[in-house]
């Protein structure tokens, strides 16, 4: 109410009258409350509004502005004042409309206070009539009023019904508004039926609110509307029908429910009626659903008939073919029942095979038109008889396959989904016995079907492997020693042939093996050898071999995690829970040969090419006994060591990535396959092995970085994180000891593997975190980015180690006496190390030192102290204005995430002192920095003001200043523009930045990336723009609740780089180029460079056009500047060969470009006043070929006798000859003749 009156006030001055006669009556009203001393609250505005209206009933002007007024007050106001004053109320509206009954706006005002009125009554004022007449007021007005009033009323009444008074769950107005809609509906007649249309308008918004005993009734009314022969009145009526089935119950007994679908079916329209019938249709498809939850049985014996008449519209000219396929597509699936489908299935015939028939029709040329909708209802129909498709569907199978011999383009897609929906549910075997393949065309009159191959691997899942064993891996032998055989007669196209089948055949196992019925039968000891020599012989097809083991374990291992019911998973799948973990414990036999097979063909592959099987031995591991798995371990663990003292990590190695690495290489990855399944005694050999041998292998980086990979993964895993306890004070001695001998390539796992051994550091061993700090710090500065982002998790990490307290041991540290006190472990601690790396000798530590402080802090800014945090502000102020770059790069880093994140109380008193520093910077940096420092300076315009930034500013650096709140008034007033949205102050902009720095932004990986490289400047039109957004998109526009500030939905753009070549959204630097707001285009960047722009003739050699000439192929104007040729009135206007009119409308050809003389060439157009042309001859630089069919009085080209057409023929010759070797005219590029 306050946000509405508050706009309602400021119209007082309004062009419009009844905008300013609401204004100044409210504002009257406002002042009569306040002169008595009262409140502006609604009980106070509704008493003065009531006491004004009393008085001035016969005035209808102020009458409006107060029943307006009224309305908007009567919502807020509270339900004791509104049920206490009703008796009062009513009657002062109802005398208002019947003196202002023409008045629109009063009547719509009237009924919004009528409607809270009667809604917010309790049940006993419903008996009384004076309630009773109101309600029936709003009825009527629903019917017959004008079209604004009438939706009002219609709306009030929907919302009086919606909000019943308790205890009542059915509002007590319910049955007074089903007889005043039945009344009316009875009284249509064939010239009456206005109030009719409009009063089922209110009932299908009321049918939610509707009698249950009342539905019968209104069900026969209803379908007596058909008959008066009107459109609109019968399409009403449909939507009426379908609000009524779509409710979620209806009392409506099951006689009655029959009675009413045979009617409703009786109503059907014609096929070509594009307006009736898909509401029709709509009717059916929630009708039948609803019935079938009555009488499942009988629906299911009348759905056949319903589904043949709706069908055969199929056959008809008809725009609705979509709405008749959903409408049989929900027939099919909610009105069959599975008792019909096991009935059909053993050839008892019911309304399943009866629809089956329908169905199969439907592939007749009569419905040709239709295939497409009729393959949609067939794919519905397969899914829902599924495993019981054959034999039900076997002669759809067959039309269909014959149709997919010559498919036409129309509906050829949707011919192969409903094929592969027959695969998927009746199974290959079924499927293929219908539609064989016919591949070694033994018979004349096969015909052969490869082209099902690709469909079967697609859609095969969930059969019988057992027909893959049996009739396709012989098939496949067959055609490869056909194929061998055409290789020996040297017939190579057909021996490519036969390898293509051979391999498509194979491609099927995996559809085979995801989840099949018959695995314990059909995967004896002969397929898996099979399988098995494929790995070895057949590398091409090992993915497909090894993705079939794979299913072979996880989808049994998947269904027996599933939460459903055995009696569920026995009909979607046809296997059990139990005959899952049977499945398993049946592969498991398999396991250990097969680990042996993969551990033979993973060392045979090449690194990069060998992911795959390494997911398959996951799974075979998952499923070997513990015995197995160890036993297969000390295997592994033997052939490492043995690689090991052979010296083949490194030296053996080369650098052909389609070689396999050296053995040891393979050991350790394939030890870290293995770590999660592993017991503590074989956990505690590869511990011992890694960190005794691994570790300090400088001279072989390949062996060091993965000896660090299996340490993070042991820790990692449960066993492995207990032995590394175990041995803690020897995994820290190891891994201190292997510092200095850290090779470059093993830095990344090496901080991997110290995050880890943080994660479960006991808190009285908090010593190594200092002993490892300055590494980690010095690691945040790498040039990988992803050592970078694990060391910036580090010491996140190490900081919440510190944070949960603890003993820090300093006597344990190296070069500190024993004598040292121990440290208490806390937060504050932790930043006192980390800052002792400021006083660093070299510049590169005192900046990762400032990097690592801005991360920390930025993460632990509310555990720390005040005096902390404003000791470490003063401090890393003082670096801003250093004589090196990189550290002032990240001084300035830390000033922005301060600038973001601190506390007004603790940055507004170091203000003078940041401006001072920055100042400083930028004076000593000639302009390196200059973007990030104006960025910066922004950001501090957006938290304290342009004022109060500008007072610490000297006065010989007001300019820089002055412009960067120039530039920002700039961007405002520009994005205000484009947006039409108020743009919001600098203060709300700093809140939301600063509410937004605790959450993670889009294509960041925290919130401080976000803070230090997300934070994107207002300021346009500069050259650096680029540079002072350097990692795209910001997420500090966006306010508190998450949505994007000012506009919701903002652009995102992608910005282009001075290279023009296209961004590649998989690379990590992509992020940079993505920004929320439309970038600017440098100045350098919209100018070709002198590379670009130069011109070369035909021999390559660059040609330069001193007089200003383009070569380009459009024309141009007297100034050289190229004219688009599709701009026919800039044609005319500017080019050299167009024409203008003069004052005296002649007009005038520019055949002499800007010398001529301006009455050169002008002749009147009535051909009055016509005069000789003045001849000048001038010296003309090109002329254009095809010059003699120019005409000497128009515009265009003229045919000549003796002479070829005059089009623009070029001659296909070489026409430009070396340098010096012709004297004649030289032809350019665009068919000019340069002289």
């Amino acid at each position: 109410m306050d946000v509405k009156f508050e706009k309602i006030r400021r119209q007082v001055n309004s062009k419009l009258e009844n905008q300013k006669l609401y204004a100044r009556t409210l504002i009257a009203i406002e002042e009569t409350i306040r002169e008595q001393n009262g409140t502006l609250s609604p009980v106070a505005y509704f008493g003065a509004i009531m006491t004004t209206l009393q008085a001035t009933a016969s005035d209808s002007e102020v009458t409006g502005a107060l029943l307006y007024l009224l309305n908007e007050v009567f919502p807020v106001l509270p339900q004791s004042v509104i049920r206490a004053k009703f008796n009062d109320i009513m009657p002062i509206l109802e005398g208002v409309y019947e003196l202002n009954k023409d008045q629109q706006p009063i009547v719509r005002s009237i009924i919004g206070c009528m409607q809270e009125l009667l809604a917010n009554q309790d049940a006993s004022i419903w008996s009384m009539p004076l309630a009773k007449k109101a309600y029936q007021m709003l009825l009527i007005l629903s019917a017959n009023a004008s079209p604004k009033a009438r939706k009002a009323a219609q709306d009030a009444v929907r919302s009086i019904l919606s909000r019943s008074p308790p205890p009542c769950t059915i509002h007590p107005a319910a049955n007074g508004t089903a007889e005043f809609i039945l009344r009316v509906l009875n009284e249509t007649t064939k010239n009456d039926q206005h109030a009719t249309q409009q009063i089922l308008s209110l009932l299908q918004s009321i049918i939610p609110y509707w009698p249950p005993n009342q539905f019968s009734t209104l069900c026969q009314s209803l379908l007596q509307l058909p008959k008066f022969n009107n459109i609109f009145l019968t399409k009403a009526a449909f939507d009426v029908f379908e609000t009524l089935f779509d409710a979620q119950e209806t009392d409506i007994d099951e006689p009655k429910f029959a009675a009413l679908l045979r009617s409703i079916c009786d109503m059907k329209p014609a096929a070509v009626d594009d307006r009736l019938l898909p509401t029709w249709l709509m009717i059916i498809s929630k009708a039948y659903p609803a019935y079938a939850k009555v009488n499942p049985g009988q629906c299911g014996a009348d759905i056949a008939t319903v589904f043949s008449v709706i069908f055969n519209d199929f056959q008809q000219e008809s725009r609705s073919y979509k709405s008749i396929a959903n409408c049989l597509i929900a027939l099919i699936d909610y009105c069959i029942t599975d008792d019909m489908i096991n009935q059909a299935s053993q050839n008892i015939e019911n309304g399943v095979t009866q629809t089956v028939s329908v169905v199969e029709t439907g592939l007749g040329v009569h419905f040709q038109p239709a295939w497409v909708q009729v393959m949609s209802v067939q794919q519905a129909l397969f899914k829902k008889l599924h495993f019981a498709s054959s034999p039900l569907m076997n002669g759809c199978v067959a039309l269909l396959g014959e149709l997919r011999l010559s498919p036409a383009e129309s509906y050829k897609e949707q011919l192969d989904k409903t094929l592969g929906a027959a695969i998927a549910t009746m199974g290959p075997e079924n499927f293929l016995s219908i539609l064989p393949l016919n591949l070694e065309g033994s018979g004349s009159g096969d015909i052969g079907r490869a082209f099902l191959l690709p469909l079967l691997k697609t859609y095969t899942t969930n059969t019988n492997l057992s027909y893959f064993v049996n009739v396709l891996m012989p098939l496949g032998d067959r055609l490869a020693e056909k194929g061998q055989q055409a290789k020996d007669r040297e017939m190579e196209l057909q021996a490519k042939v036969y390898e293509t089948l051979v391999n498509q055949i194979w491609s099927l196992a995996p559809g085979f093996c995801d989840l099949p019925k018959d695995l314990t039968t059909a995967f004896n000891n002969t397929v898996a050898e099979r399988f098995s020599s494929l790995l070895y012989s057949q590398p091409e097809l090992r993915p497909t071999v090894a993705q079939s083991l794979q299913f072979l374990v996880e989808k049994n291992q998947a269904l027996a995690r599933s939460a459903a019911s055995d009696e569920d998973l026995q009909k979607a799948y046809g296997v059990s829970k139990t005959q899952a973990q049977e499945n398993l414990k049946y592969m498991s036999q398999f396991s250990v040969n097969y680990l042996a097979v993969f551990f033979n063909v993973y060392s045979q592959i090449a690194a990069a090419y060998r992911g795959f099987l390494a997911e398959v031995i996951k799974s075979y591991l998952s499923v070997a006994t513990p015995q197995d798995v160890n036993g297969t371990f000390k295997k592994v663990l033997g052939l490492l060591t043995q690689a090991l003292e052979n010296k083949t990590g490194g030296s053996a190695s080369n650098n052909d990535p389609t070689m396999p690495p050296p053995m040891s290489h393979t050991m350790l990855d394939l030890a870290v396959v293995m770590i999660p399944y592993l017991d503590t005694e074989s956990i505690e050999l590869l511990y011992n092995g890694t960190v005794t041998t691994l570790l300090g292998k400088e001279d072989e980086p390949a062996l060091q970085k993965k000896g660090y990979k299996v340490l993070k993964h042991l820790i990692d895993s449960t066993s492995g994180r207990q032995v590394a306890l175990n041995h803690i004070d020897e995994l820290q001695a190891k891994v201190l000891e292997a510092t200095a001998s850290c090779t470059v390539s093993a830095r990344k796992d090496r901080i991997k593997a110290l995050f880890a051994i943080v994660q479960i550091l006991p808190s009285s061993d908090l010593h190594f975190i200092p002993a490892v700090l300055s590494e980690t710090v010095i690691s945040s500065k790498d040039s990988n980015e992803k050592t970078r982002n694990v060391a910036f998790a580090l010491l996140v990490e190490m900081g919440e180690k510190m944070k949960q307290g603890g003993v820090v041991k300093n006597s344990k540290l190296e070069g500190l006496d024993e004598a040292v006190p121990d440290a208490p472990a806390s937060i504050s601690e932790y930043f006192t190390m980390v800052t002792a790396g400021l006083a660093g000798t070299t510049a590169h530590m005192i900046a990762a030192t400032i990097t690592g402080l801005s991360r920390i802090f930025f993460e632990f800014k509310d555990d720390i102290s005040a005096d902390l945090a404003l000791e470490l502000l003063q401090t890393i102020n003082v670096f801003v204005g250093a004589n090196n770059r990189e550290i002032v790069r990240s001084a300035l880093g830390y000033l922005k995430v301060c600038i973001v994140v601190l506390d007004d109380s603790l940055l507004s008193p170091q203000l003078v002192q940041v401006v001072d520093s920055l100042l400083k910077c930028s004076h000593q940096t000639k302009n390196h920095f200059k973007p990030k420092i104006r960025h910066i300076f922004e950001r501090l315009i957006r938290r304290f003001g342009y004022e109060r930034v500008a007072e610490a500013v000297p006065q010989e650096d007001k300019k820089l200043i002055n412009n960067i709140q120039k530039r920002r008034m700039r961007a405002k007033r520009k994005k205000s523009a484009a947006n039409q949205h108020d743009e919001a102050s600098d203060e709300e902009e700093d809140i939301a930045a600063r509410q937004s720095a605790k959450k993670v932004g889009a294509g960041y990986h925290d919130a401080y990336e976000e803070v230090l490289y997300g934070s994107e400047s207002e300021l346009e039109g500069s050259d650096d723009d680029e540079e002072m957004v350097p990692h795209g998109k910001s997420g500090l526009g966006k306010n508190a609740s998450g949505n994007t500030k000012k506009n919701g939905g903002r652009d995102t753009f992608i910005r282009e780089g001075a290279d023009d070549t296209p961004l590649d959204f998989l690379d990590r630097s992509a992020l940079a180029r993505i920004t929320s707001t439309k970038p600017q285009q440098k100045k350098q960047q919209q100018q070709q460079s002198l590379a670009q722009s130069a011109q070369y003739n035909d021999e390559g050699r660059m040609v330069f056009n001193e007089s200003g000439d383009s070569d380009s192929g459009g024309e141009e104007d007297e100034a050289g500047e190229e004219v688009d040729k599709t701009d026919y009135y800039m044609l005319a206007q500017k080019s050299a060969h167009g024409f203008v009119r003069t004052e005296q409308n002649k007009i005038r050809f520019k055949k002499g470009g800007k010398d001529d003389d301006e009455e050169d060439d002008a002749m009147d157009v009535d051909g009055e006043n016509k005069r000789k042309k003045k001849q000048r001859v001038k010296k003309q630089q090109y002329e254009l070929i095809g010059k003699e069919y120019r005409s000497k009085r128009a515009g265009g080209d003229v045919k000549s006798k003796d002479k070829a057409d005059p089009y623009a023929y070029m001659p296909l010759g070489k026409v430009i000859k070396k340098k010096g070797r012709s004297k004649g005219p030289k032809v350019t590029f665009t068919g000019r003749v340069r002289r």
